[in-house]
């Protein structure tokens, strides 16, 4: 899945591009590695290749993912951005269409309340024009009251100060419309009783060790964990010790995945994680047995390692096979697959059974060398000789002593192997089962050919008999309905 990707109106080129309002509007303001995160991404997002990723944005730039993420944070505040919820999450870049246009023609009259309001909140400097229109522009196109959107404007500068950016402002307004809060008692009561986690909020902090103040994309994080994960205050600081470095997004990542995984106390968190850590060392093995190399070993334990465990497969098994499948040539993890395949059909789902299959299999490959052997063959064991003997033995139910005396008679032979089946063909035709028997047929046919030869001579002009289509059709379909 790509990392990064954009909105139809990008148009795809062969170079990026990055629209004037960019650079006029935001990247003056903004810190240098989130603007260099921003243009990265922008290009990035125009391919599907495994460059495109958190992973290829945080080593180019020399940031952690952490920080890559953080970055686009940044730009989801002022609107040009989107994080799409994942594991990892997904960035959707917008078009700046709509936050740096022209100005809407809009009656003074029907904001001016709204207006003084909104200024006697924002006391840290004066309100810009195309601010205001940013504002008008959100009150015409949703049903959000203006009253409403004054006291989101005043908890946002409760948060971050005075200077609030009308950025901020508008994404806490979208993500209450979101919710269906657009009247002053809904979004009142919604960020109110946000602010009941505050004191929570203070000690996943200091597990965390932050110390920064709350934000309210922390008290968002705090009630999804709380009320619609149903995840316990202990839980989530005992999560929290372990997320030092990533911060509260990597603190959501987890648990949001323990929430998916069904782990929802400290126990099960912790069964999960030993059996993950379990999961991925057998994947890192598997994958090193066979010869390849995996940077996220994520698609190999989902597709892979997991539904094999389900089959009744055990680590020690898998290993086995894949060193088997390393030692005949097969270098894949789809070359795995489906030799598990195979043995899962026949049954063979742990070591002894491996085991005991392999042994059959090589006490095959000798039978099969003795006939190449008698046929006058120096060579290995190929598939085609396997399917050839099996033919042999296990459909037309070949004696060996047979099957050899057959492979001595096709010494020096041009194609020894399909003289020995057209030998065999004709002795299962004819009932034969011994060597006797066999000796004593072909001494018969010798004699039966020489007479017919000398018929020949004697009656040239005996006709060869001819078939048309339809008998051709139907000696074929009796041939089908004979073989069972």
């Amino acid at each position: 899945m790509a990392f990064c990707i954009r909105e139809k109106q990008f148009v795809d080129t062969g170079y990026t591009a990055v629209e004037n309002k960019f650079f006029i509007n935001y990247m003056p303001e903004a810190p240098d590695k989130c603007v260099a995160v921003y243009l990265l991404g922008l290009t990035l997002s125009q391919s599907d290749g495994d460059d495109n990723s958190r992973e290829t944005v945080a080593a180019k730039l020399n940031l952690s993912e952490e920080e890559v993420i953080a970055a686009f944070r940044y730009w989801e505040e002022l609107g040009l951005v989107t994080v799409l919820d994942g594991n990892p999450p997904q960035i959707l870049y917008h078009t700046l269409r709509n936050n740096a246009g022209t100005l809407k023609k809009i009656k003074p009259s029907k904001y001016a309340r709204f207006s003084a309001n909104i200024q006697s909140v924002i006391e840290g400097r004066m309100i810009t024009p195309h601010e205001y229109d940013a504002y008008y522009t959100f009150l015409e196109d949703t049903t959000f009251q203006p009253e409403a959107l004054v006291y989101v404007a005043k908890y946002c500068a409760e948060l971050k100060g005075k200077d609030i950016s009308y950025q901020y402002i508008l994404t806490v307004a979208r993500n209450q419309l979101i919710k269906g809060a657009t009247t002053l008692a809904a979004v009142t009561d919604n960020l109110s009783s946000q602010q009941k986690y505050d004191d929570d909020l203070k000690i996943v902090f200091k597990a965390i060790k932050s110390n920064r103040h709350i934000d309210y994309r922390d008290r968002v994080y705090y009630e999804k964990w709380s009320r619609d994960y149903g995840f316990a205050l202990d839980v989530i600081c005992a999560v929290a010790k372990t997320c030092e470095k990533g911060g509260m997004d990597k603190l959501d990542a987890k648990l949001s995945e323990y929430y998916r995984k069904g782990a929802l106390s400290v126990k099960e968190i912790e069964d999960y994680e030993t059996e993950k850590t379990r999961l991925y060392d057998l994947a890192r093995a598997t994958t090193k047995a066979i010869g390849v190399y995996y940077q996220s070993l994520d698609s190999v334990v989902e597709e892979y390692i997991v539904p094999w465990l389900r089959r009744g497969y055990d680590d020690e098994t898998l290993l086995a096979v894949a060193r088997y499948c390393f030692r005949s040539g097969i270098r894949t993890l789809n070359g795995v697959a489906s030799i598990i395949d195979k043995l899962y059909k026949n049954g063979v789902v742990n070591l002894a059974s491996l085991e005991e299959y392999l042994d059959e299999l090589a006490m095959y490959d000798d039978k099969i060398q003795t006939v190449l052997r008698k046929c006058g063959l120096a060579r290995a064991t190929t598939s085609n000789d396997r399917v050839l003997y099996r033919t042999w033995t296990d459909q037309w139910h070949m004696p060996q002593e047979l099957i050899d005396y057959a492979a001595e008679l096709a010494a020096g032979k041009k194609s020894p192997l399909s003289y020995v089946n057209t030998l065999l063909a004709d002795f299962k035709q004819h009932g034969i089962s011994t060597a006797e028997q066999a000796a004593d047929h072909r001494m018969k046919f010798a004699l039966n050919t020489a007479a017919t030869a000398q018929k020949a001579i004697i009656g040239a002009d005996i006709q060869r008999r001819h078939y048309t289509d339809e008998q051709i059709m139907s000696l074929f379909t009796a041939l089908d309905e004979s073989e069972d």
